[in-house]
């Protein structure tokens, strides 16, 4: 066993150096891009996820699923786990994920390996010519086909996901290869994660015939911590790290003086910062039974409608364990009337 602990230190040491440069290259040759597109890759399609405010990179307790968000937290008690997941998304729209990690027949030093599917079907549209005449039906899609490397030295874990994204829309599709680039670190005494990652580095493939999507690359860093003897565990994450405004200034960030001139609305720095922010809080009622909720400040900035109020920005959920079975549901608000309602299973791996 000390033998292959020492190989695998030398290969972790010995490819660090050439994972960092590829990284950098690609980072580099992503910033060529805008990053607003297949936008599907940053819903919170697990239900945990969703009702800890939609970002969560440093959560790790065996959950198979929530490997999806961050490579790193891909481990040996995830082996033979799958997960899926369901979301009746917004209108007739339906987003479905699978995630699976195989059972090593040996070696624990030799990583663990996972596999991801995602699906966001949008539903069947009527199609129509220039002038209003019906056409053939027709169907959207966005998928995403993952595999996942995960290694752990000490307490230290680093995860790289290679995915093949596409978008199909009637007869027009585009493809993308994108990775994602996470790292862990667990404190050896107490119950603390901390958490980094790299989302969506890579570039596209396949255009929409002349108009090139945009990449939604993302950087993110999160901790997870639940104090002695408190049944709770507190996480807070921050997201876009590589641009500090992140303030949408559509139309619908502006004010009109007496005389009808627009003015932009200004965002203070402290309003900028919590942009950034997720929070989540699980409450441990159980070892087997946790109540979850989040707040995301940035959701509840841009989709709260004024006049109406509302609840936007806060999310909800319970996670539940069974012998051999998870079972996890959530709804976050986005909007008055407009939410995500997600459902999760896992079967877990026989002792």
């Amino acid at each position: 066993m000390k033998r292959n602990l020492k190989v695998g230190e030398v290969y972790f040491k010995s490819s660090k150096k050439a994972y960092f440069l590829l990284f950098i290259c690609m980072v580099l040759h992503l910033k060529v891009f805008a990053q607003n597109s297949f936008s599907f890759l940053n819903i919170a399609n697990n239900a945990r996820i969703n009702a800890l405010g939609g970002v969560n990179i440093s959560i790790a307790d065996g959950d198979i699923n929530l490997f999806s968000f961050n490579p790193a937290l891909l481990d040996t008690s995830q082996r033979g786990q799958i997960g899926f997941n369901y979301s009746p998304y917004l209108a007739q729209s339906k987003f479905l994920s699978l995630n699976y990690s195989p059972k090593n027949r040996t070696e624990t030093n030799a990583g663990n390996w996972g596999f991801s599917l995602q699906n966001l079907h949008y539903g069947n549209f009527q199609g129509t010519d220039a002038v209003g005449n019906l056409t053939n039906n027709f169907t959207a899609n966005d998928f995403s086909l993952g595999v996942t490397h995960a290694r752990k030295i000490n307490n230290i874990s680093f995860g790289i996901t290679s995915k093949l994204v596409g978008s199909v829309l009637e007869s027009y599709s585009s493809i993308a290869f994108l990775t994602d680039w996470g790292g862990t670190l667990k404190h050896p005494k107490y119950d603390l994660n901390f958490g980094v990652l790299a989302k969506n580095v890579g570039f596209v493939l396949k255009k929409y015939g002349n108009f090139r999507p945009e990449i939604p690359f993302d950087l993110q860093i999160g901790s997870s911590f639940k104090p002695m003897y408190m049944p709770v565990r507190f996480s807070l994450t921050a997201h876009h790290l590589y641009v500090f405004d992140i303030v949408n200034n559509e139309p619908i960030n502006y004010i009109f003086d007496s005389q009808g001139n627009k003015i932009e609305k200004k965002a203070s720095t402290i309003d900028k910062l919590f942009r950034h922010l997720v929070f989540g809080t699980e409450i441990l009622i159980h070892q087997n039974f946790h109540l979850l909720l989040g707040y995301n400040y940035l959701r509840r900035k841009e989709l709260l409608i004024s006049s109406l109020g509302g609840a936007s920005g806060f999310s909800f959920g319970v996670n539940l364990k069974l012998k051999n079975w998870g079972i996890s549901a959530s709804h976050s608000v986005l909007s008055a009337g407009n939410g995500n309602t997600v459902f999760s299973i896992i079967w877990l791996r026989k002792k």
